[in-house]
């Protein structure tokens, strides 16, 4: 029977456990949410691979992918199963390598089914979203990490190594921002790379190359996205809404408001009612409060950013000049949007956004309330377990597990935690200036992380029970 082995030598499992462990939880996935949640960016997504007229708003990589499994099952079914594979895939190889101590303690399925099972980290993987392809792809980056820290002396690891950068391109290509999340894990890569260094140079030359080969990874998906892809000019959603909070935290409305009117590009059809109407809808909570629809169309701007010959760039440089004339107001807009990310401002607005708890996804009409599918959703998917998903509560456990853990954990896993936080902190901080709406897919990473931070925390307690154990059993022997 063939057998999987740490590299470090401390366990053998047969392979088929883990292939069985991995394929079941992506079956459940799949029977969960079939046939796939789809949101506005998903059907975006679908129609360019439908049509190969692709926008850099959303990822050509993906439209591609979608336009090979539509032409084989129709609709979001067949990027469910690809992505579901994809995310148990990337769990059991983290599992293997990250948590041999619990994997000595207990069966490897049940260690993996724990892992990924958790709601807060499986759910994403039943919408049909760039996100959860990116966190796949860095979740087996970090499995990599996890098996080049554990490699015995001597034996080269070039070969993981290329593995990681690899995969953080393919993170990368499937969203722009994992440029801020694959640093920290490039940057653990080139840190065993550089072993025999006193650590401070050495953490600060990885740090360094991280961001700069990060930086590579995105310049060359750039410039592959450009060759078939043209620019889309929708980001003004993101514009409008620091363009808002940054008035209304100004001090002085009036004047800052004059400013966005006098602009040449018109954000109005009604400039008597700018700022009531501002001062009305704006949230930190949303972006989407201000665009112009069908069913709102009192919102204090007029621009259909959906036109194609809306004026996205002067929108832009109405933005720029409000930020230069009130950087104060700016940065408490952008610190309130990105408290409600984390879940601490409006919990319901959170729900509401977070789409996978939001019913009118999670359980559609078109679910059949009595079968086995529509109970799970509603067990897995209750918005009573909102504060399980809370963003915040991961990001400090990955921050503060990771503190802790460099006094706690053997050497190469301290630095590993290290990086572990970089990568997490990185992203948290790109989304700082970027998130439009408190949509958790924008953290799911760094839950990821967290929820990887814990259960290294209970491997290090395995490790421990293990090693006071041993003496007694020894002294049992000996009697």
């Amino acid at each position: 029977m063939r057998v999987l082995s740490n590299d470090s030598g401390n366990s053998a499992i047969p392979v088929r456990h883990w292939t069985l462990a991995w394929l079941g939880v992506a079956a459940l996935i799949v029977f969960l949410f079939d046939p796939g949640i789809m949101s506005n960016d998903s059907f975006a997504s679908l129609q360019q691979a439908r049509t190969f007229e692709f926008t850099d708003w959303h990822p050509p990589i993906m439209a591609l992918v979608w336009s090979v499994l539509d032409r084989i099952i129709p609709g979001p079914a067949g990027m469910l199963i690809c992505q579901a594979l994809l995310y148990a895939y990337g769990c059991s190889r983290l599992c293997r390598y990250a948590f041999p101590n619990l994997v000595r303690r207990f069966p490897s399925w049940l260690i993996v089914a724990v892992f990924s099972l958790f709601p807060p980290v499986m759910t994403l993987a039943g919408m049909i979203w760039k996100d959860i392809w990116m966190s796949g792809f860095l979740l087996l980056a970090l499995a990599q990490l996890f098996r080049l820290q554990s490699l015995p002396k001597g034996r080269s690891g070039y070969r993981h190594v290329v593995q990681i950068v690899l995969l953080c391109l393919a993170a990368t290509a499937f969203r722009h921002n994992a440029i801020a999340a694959t640093a920290g894990l490039l940057a653990a890569a080139v840190f065993w790379l550089l072993q025999g260094r006193k650590w401070l140079p050495r953490f600060l030359l990885a740090s360094i190359a991280g961001c700069l080969v990060s930086v590579i990874l995105y310049l060359c998906t750039s410039f592959a996205n450009s060759l078939i892809a043209r620019p889309a000019e929708l980001t003004t959603a993101i514009y409008l809404h620091d363009i808002a909070g940054t008035v209304v935290y100004s001090g002085d409305k009036e004047a800052a408001a004059r400013m966005v009117l006098d602009a040449p590009t018109p954000v109005t059809d009604n400039p008597q009612q700018f700022l009531v109407r501002l001062q009305n809808a704006y949230s930190p909570a949303a972006a989407t409060h201000l665009l112009r629809t069908s069913k709102r169309t009192k919102t204090p701007f007029s621009i259909d950013i959906f036109a194609l010959d809306h004026d996205a760039h002067g929108v832009q440089e109405i933005r720029k000049a409000l930020i230069r004339a009130y950087p104060a107001a700016y940065f408490k807009h952008r610190t309130m949007t990105f408290a409600c990310l984390l879940q601490m401002c409006d919990r319901q607005q959170w729900i509401f956004h977070s789409y996978v708890m939001n019913e009118r996804y999670a359980l559609p009409a078109t679910l059949d309330n009595q079968s086995l599918q529509y109970t799970l959703r509603r067990l897995f998917l209750s918005e009573h377990l909102a504060v399980l998903y809370h963003p915040g509560l991961w990001l400090l456990v990955t921050l503060v597990g990771g503190a802790l853990g460099l006094l706690q954990l053997p050497h190469n896993r301290r630095n590993l935690l290290l990086f572990m936080g970089l990568s997490s902190a990185g992203l948290s901080l790109s989304l700082y200036f970027t998130s439009p709406i408190e949509s958790y897919r924008y953290m799911h990473w760094t839950v990821l992380l967290g929820w990887t931070v814990l259960f290294l925390a209970l491997d290090a307690m395995a490790s421990h029970r293990a090693r006071n154990a041993t003496p007694e059993a020894s002294g049992d022997v000996a009697s």
